[in-house]
């Protein structure tokens, strides 16, 4: 009987990924249904970017494609079921924070309007609800006023209505859809760096927010991340003492509890992560005192354990992150000196 050798999966890598056409930063990435990345506005040393681009994972390329209707920067971007990718909110130097919402079709690269939020709002998270609709929670507003408020977006119709408003108000927090069509919100900042434990969960099909156990640990510009078994990852992130940290703890919603898991190698802060195709967790870059970081780690749900990978070929805060079929693609993003980062890089089999 003859035996054929097998040859050991190649380890995990970061590639380049092109330059960006326009460098830019507090900008979303948004996986489109051909396998090409959107990404769109954003903040450059030219200003607001109105400007759109596309990321081709065959050619390892970026191309412009139809702008916006106009600038914003920390905004959200959300793949919608038909999809098409809706963009909302965020800010620009001309308006303030904005209200306006637009659709971009992949098969036409064309922008549509999507209506009018009720409250404009910029660093508020946007999740797609298992009826195909949108739910957009708290976020920063005219004066610096923080948001309890929430709004829905319905694609069928294109018009938005109020949702029920959280219990408390807060940017820079996230929000993840549980497998069960819930959306659980956590931590975030209510104002000068003043982190919070709170997490509540909405119910669309009552309408209605719920208080969810607190955090182990406050915390904002930090990262959750819906894990195979059903439990949300969240790490990292701003905290009062000492200012980032690198702990990490597990939410489970049947029992609302906080799991202990184990803190990362490294503190960090904006920085990016992605579920990867084979059930571990990819984080990568963010800020920390130590000043921009370069540092990738995998987290395993099977060990409750994080361990040290390749590096990111170059240090970045403020990135975007999209999962392609078998890597992950990082884009752009900063540095504490306040340099923008104009490449963009893979994370996959060698």
């Amino acid at each position: 009987m003859l035996l054929t050798a097998v040859a050991p999966a190649a380890a995990a890598q970061w590639s380049a990924a092109g330059r960006l056409l326009s460098s830019r930063e507090f900008h979303p990435a948004t996986a489109l249904p051909d396998g090409r990345v959107l990404v769109s506005g954003g903040f450059s040393f030219s200003g607001i970017l109105a400007s759109a681009e596309l990321f081709d994972p065959a050619t390892r390329r970026w191309q412009n494609t139809f702008p916006m209707s106009f600038g914003r920067f920390a905004h959200t971007s959300t793949l919608l079921t038909d999809g098409r990718a809706l963009v909302v909110g965020g800010a620009n130097l001309d308006e303030g924070y904005v209200a306006a919402a637009e659709v971009f079709d992949p098969a036409t690269e064309a922008w549509q309007p999507a209506g009018r939020l009720r409250r404009a709002r910029a660093n508020h998270t946007a999740s797609l609800l298992a009826d195909g609709r949108v739910l957009v929670a708290g976020g920063l507003a005219r004066r610096h006023t923080e948001l309890r408020s929430a709004e829905i977006y319905d694609p069928m119709t294109n018009t938005w209505s109020d949702a029920a408003s959280m219990r408390f108000a807060r940017f820079h927090h996230t929000a993840t859809t549980l497998p069960d069509g819930r959306v659980l919100v956590t931590g975030g900042d209510r104002g000068e760096d003043d982190f919070q434990r709170s997490a509540e969960i909405y119910d669309p099909a009552r309408n209605r927010w719920t208080r969810a156990a607190s955090l182990r640990r406050a915390r904002g510009n930090h990262s959750a991340t819906l894990l195979p078994d059903g439990r949300v990852l969240v790490a990292g992130g701003g905290a009062r003492t000492p200012g980032f940290t690198k702990g990490a703890e597990a939410y489970h919603a049947p029992t609302n509890r906080w799991q202990r898991v184990a803190n990362m190698n490294a503190e960090r802060a904006f920085h990016v992560a992605v579920l990867l195709p084979n059930g571990s967790v990819l984080v990568a870059g963010g800020f920390a005192d130590t000043g921009t970081v370069r540092g990738a780690e995998i987290f395993s749900p099977a060990t409750g354990r994080w361990r040290r990978t390749v590096p990111l070929r170059r240090a970045r805060g403020h990135a975007s992150v999209a999962l392609l079929r078998d890597r992950a693609l990082v884009a752009g993003g900063g540095l504490v000196s306040g340099k923008i980062v104009p490449t963009a890089e893979l994370y996959g089999p060698g």
